[in-house]
């Protein structure tokens, strides 16, 4: 999942955590159950870097655009390489736990923390 604004992005977890157990949420509530996340942490926990963050690692990268396509044909190339958990990985290490977006009570920033470092843990 991508996330995105274009202003400051701000995400109280204790309002997030209070929203999914509203009745009317319940829908909502029960397709994150589905695929594993329980909590407004589960799914928070999988925030992985800012887009400032990457800079230094995306310096000099490709861009694809409309008139190369290059990048898109190459993906093709890579289709049956299942490289997302190493990539993940990579950029996890331009990363640190992101104070200035994400807010809450101590307790459900605690288990946002948890969630995520054991979401970070090196891969087997």
């Amino acid at each position: 999942m991508l996330v995105g604004q274009a202003g400051k992005l701000k995400i109280d977890v204790d309002a997030l955590e209070d929203r999914l157990t509203r009745p009317a949420y319940k829908p909502v509530a029960d397709s994150l159950h589905e695929v594993g996340y329980n909590s407004a942490a589960d799914l928070l926990a999988t925030y992985a870097v800012s887009a400032s963050n990457l800079r230094g690692w995306l310096r000099g990268a490709q861009i694809n655009r409309d008139r190369n396509l290059r990048l898109q044909y190459l993906a093709g190339l890579g289709l049956n390489n299942y490289l997302a958990p190493v990539i993940y990985s990579r950029m996890l290490n331009y990363g640190s736990f992101p104070a200035d977006i994400f807010s809450g009570s101590e307790l459900r920033l605690g288990e946002l923390k948890a969630a995520m470092t054991q979401l970070s843990a090196p891969l087997q």
